[in-house]
């Protein structure tokens, strides 16, 4: 059974974001991800399983299995079987040669010490624990590495007026807009921002051939 190794960010915690006024409300903007890439796509394009608390667990092991075994493929390239004295490339070189070429090859990133392709399963706040599952699982699967790694990301929210509110008026200030409020029943003014970032914990597994 292959020991999961870990690694975490060395940044220190952000600053806690202030407190906001009783007359406003954070709406959650949902999080960006990059488009999914193929299970055919080249090692250059990270493969990565988003997951949430209502991932299934079967599904997201079958489509880690798939994304897997396509890594291996490409590792390993197209091996024959065949008798070498039989098989030959049009070009006059023979298959098997190219055969063994990529038997080699597929040991050489390990023995070079280079990071083999990873499929990552990506989970932030309470998806946390769901991830942290699936890792202890392929943990025990064999001829597998499991990696985790821990680091925050920022996150993007809008700060909404509620009732009993009106707008003053807007201006600009550090390249952030900001809206000036006035509550109707004391007058007194406050400047509210329209949006703000606030950091979430993420967490990645990265699966490898080990």
């Amino acid at each position: 059974m292959t020991p999961v190794a870990t690694s975490a960010s060395t940044n220190t915690d952000p600053p806690k974001l202030p407190r906001l006024p009783s007359n406003t409300r954070i709406h959650k903007r949902p999080l960006l991800r990059p488009p999914i890439p193929s299970p055919y796509a080249s090692s250059q394009r990270p493969k990565v399983v988003y997951i949430s608390t209502h991932t299934p667990f079967i599904p997201a092991t079958k489509r880690v299995r798939k994304l897997l075994d396509q890594i291996r493929k490409r590792e390993t390239g197209k091996v024959s079987l065949v008798d070498p004295d039989v098989i030959q490339n049009i070009d006059g070189t023979n298959a098997a040669k190219r055969d063994m070429q990529n038997l080699r090859a597929l040991g050489e990133p390990m023995a070079k010490g280079k990071a083999s392709e990873e499929v990552i399963l990506k989970a932030t706040s309470r998806a946390i624990e769901r991830a942290l599952g699936m890792a202890v699982f392929w943990q025990g699967q064999e001829g597998l590495k499991v990696v985790v790694r821990t680091e925050s990301q920022g996150v993007v929210d809008d700060v909404e007026e509620v009732e009993g509110t009106r707008k003053k008026k807007g201006r600009s200030k550090g390249g952030v807009k900001v809206v000036e409020k006035e509550r109707e029943k004391d007058g007194n003014e406050e400047e509210v921002p329209e949006t703000r970032i606030r950091r979430v914990s993420v967490l990645e597994v990265g699966i490898s051939w080990g």
